[in-house]
């Protein structure tokens, strides 16, 4: 899923990261398939991949997230209103923020939790 190069060994300065889009193709229910690609020092990324239907019902952040719409469509609601999360869009959200996402296709997002240092 990822690849890591670094001029001094032991050292990662960069990492390349593959499998974003991944469809979920696992019996996980009601709730995506959520799959941690990087944990960083200031940020984690996680693949939320979505079968049509399926949802990630009201709940908070504990830090502000980014969410970047990979394939699909899933509806992103947050303080009342709803947005079309679709690939090349995004939407960011502060912490402690309520939000919920409902998957109107097959779709994968891609969560940014920014949790400093």
């Amino acid at each position: 899923m990822s690849e890591t190069t670094s001029p001094e060994p032991g050292v990662a300065t960069w990492q390349f990261l593959t499998g974003l889009a991944d469809p979920n193709i696992a019996d996980t229910g009601s709730r995506p398939k959520i799959t941690v690609v990087r944990r960083g020092e200031t940020e984690t990324l996680i693949r939320l991949a979505f079968l049509e239907g399926q949802a990630m019902t009201e709940h908070t952040a504990a830090h502000p997230i980014v969410v970047l719409g990979q394939a699909g469509t899933i509806d992103f609601t947050v303080d009342g209103a709803t947005s079309e999360l679709v690939p090349g869009t995004a939407i960011c959200v502060e912490k402690r923020v309520p939000h919920e996402l409902h998957a109107r296709t097959d779709a994968t997002a891609t969560l940014i939790v920014v949790h400093g240092r």
